[in-house]
């Protein structure tokens, strides 16, 4: 894929000029921006050509670096002096990092709350739970893109499971460290090998189940099953393309 390409065509539409002024375009750029490189349009790493982004977006390159620097300061992009921009890379090392630390941490959490379980708990659980059951996932089948509607609604229902925890430390360390995920997590979708199926559905209805059975150790364990699935697919996407590398290398 060339420099600063999308992997399955440029976008639907571009964002014109319009009688909108350059703020709006810049904050409609960095929004379809932001929003292809979660779906995983972009290869994690690879360089951005704020020149051929412009032309795509039919934009001015001022307006295009304003959205590259925004999403800089997101983490979402990578901007090196002398190089330019690009992707921020999947890094395994720090991938597995996170993923033991939000099990330490947010299986704390969710242990605590189960343990201080009362039905307020239990009405905030069950309603988080129907609200993402009932939010479309994919914006896309096909490249299995996430909607941001079904992100907030996955975030509101991991911050329910852990709402009955008296710690507000703990609950916020959980908080900052799914966060700092949210990058990856959108990835396991688009980045999947050969978009292999995953029951998130049964994932969350395990966890409920769970939860409403009082039963903290099992919760705990079914929590980190779910996390380690998602670090399992990107760290078989990493390892498929270390290994496409190096036979293009050989």
């Amino acid at each position: 894929m060339a420099i600063g390409e999308w992997k399955n065509g440029p976008p639907v539409r571009s964002v014109g000029a319009g009688a909108a002024g350059a703020p709006s375009r810049s904050v409609a750029v960095h929004a379809r921006m932001r929003a292809e490189i979660l779906a995983g349009r972009f290869d994690p790493g690879s360089r951005l050509s704020p020149r051929g982004l412009a032309t795509g977006f039919d934009v001015s390159l001022s307006v295009v670096r304003e959205a590259l620097f925004r999403l800089a300061e997101q983490g979402l992009v990578v901007a090196t002096p002398q190089l330019g921009f690009s992707v921020v890379s999947l890094d395994v090392d720090d991938l597995l990092d996170l993923t033991k630390l939000r099990v330490l941490i947010e299986g704390a959490a969710l242990r605590d709350a189960v343990e201080h379980t009362d039905v307020e708990y239990e009405t905030r659980v069950v309603a988080a739970h129907h609200r993402l059951t009932r939010t479309p996932c994919f914006a896309d089948e096909a490249t299995m893109r996430m909607t941001d509607e079904f992100a907030s609604a996955h975030a509101a229902f991991h911050d329910a499971l852990i709402s009955a925890s008296p710690s507000l430390r703990l609950r916020e360390l959980a908080a900052n460290l799914r966060n700092q995920s949210e990058l990856y997590r959108r990835w396991s979708g688009p980045l999947s090998p050969n978009h292999e199926p995953r029951d998130v559905a049964e994932e969350h209805r395990r966890l409920v189940e769970a939860v409403l059975d009082h039963d903290a150790d099992k919760a705990v364990e079914v929590l980190a099953d779910h996390f380690n699935l998602t670090t399992s697919i990107l760290v078989s996407y990493a390892t498929s393309v270390a290994a496409a590398a190096s036979e293009a290398s050989a």
